[in-house]
């Protein structure tokens, strides 16, 4: 892992990517000494996409398995203290 400035980041942006997408390591930028934000390589970036989906479908499935009861779009409309007027006037 590698910090940069903002300042170094402008002045070696091509550098700083390219060492991130050839070593994997992640590079973190910062603002006046405090951490902002990071890069990482586009295989990070996907491998972290494919932990959320897979979060995603377990909770998904986690609420499928749960009881749960239906309800009119009246009702829904009334729990959620909408106004069925001004669901038809938009």
């Amino acid at each position: 892992m590698s910090t940069h400035s903002l300042r170094d980041l402008r002045m070696q942006l091509g550098a700083i990517v390219r060492g991130v997408a050839t070593s994997g390591e992640e590079a973190i930028i910062t603002d006046s000494g405090s951490e902002v934000a990071v890069i990482i390589s586009m295989a990070d970036y996907e491998r972290l996409h494919e932990h959320a989906d897979l979060v995603d479908a377990l909770r998904l499935r986690s609420l499928r398995d749960e009881d749960f009861s239906t309800m009119s779009m009246a009702e829904m409309l009334d729990a959620l203290g909408v106004d069925p007027a001004d669901v038809l006037a938009s």
